[in-house]
């Protein structure tokens, strides 16, 4: 069983974006920021244990069914970011999750924010299915610890378009 007091936060460390993440706009595209997001997911799945061993052998995996992402700050070519992680809630089948990408200064540039859904695949496709014991003994650990951490001001946010009072003062 993992330790959650000795792991990691970071999922994706120091990575260079690079003129293949640029848009238009000359910052991180909308499709970067996915890319590193998955990519986050994929981290954050072994950390849990569901590899691909614990695929094969039980025919289980975990699919995003719900994901939200917030942009922040601009990220542009040549920045380095990191991508870490805190547990917002589990049940033995779910886990939602929160990401914060930051940059080298640790500003927080974007949150990735998502439902991830453990199933089992079978000929009627996949169907929701509790987490193997070991995997759901990681998730209870991390989440025993990260359950007493602040709740991240943007979390939960839905999307909106805020009109009177609920509306930012900077907006036109």
């Amino acid at each position: 069983m993992i330790d959650p007091a000795k792991m990691s936060r970071e999922l994706i460390s120091d990575f260079p974006v690079d003129s293949e993440f640029i848009d238009l706009n000359r910052h991180m595209s909308d499709i970067g920021y996915h890319t590193l997001f998955s990519r986050a997911e994929g981290v954050f799945h072994e950390k849990i244990d569901i590899d691909a061993e614990y695929r094969i052998q039980t025919g289980c995996s975990v699919y995003t069914v719900e994901s939200h992402m917030t942009f922040l700050r601009e990220v542009l070519e040549g920045d380095a970011v990191s991508i870490s992680f805190q547990v917002l809630d589990i049940s033995n089948k779910a886990a939602h999750v929160l990401m914060a990408l930051r940059n080298r200064a640790d500003e927080i540039c974007a949150y990735h924010e998502c439902m991830l859904l453990h199933v089992k695949k079978g000929p009627d496709g996949p169907k929701p299915y509790p987490f193997g014991r070991y995997q759901l003994a990681n998730l209870v650990q991390i989440f025993s610890v990260d359950k007493a951490l602040p709740r991240p001001e943007r979390a939960g946010t839905r999307i909106a378009i805020r009109r009177g009072a609920d509306a930012p003062q900077d907006a036109g």
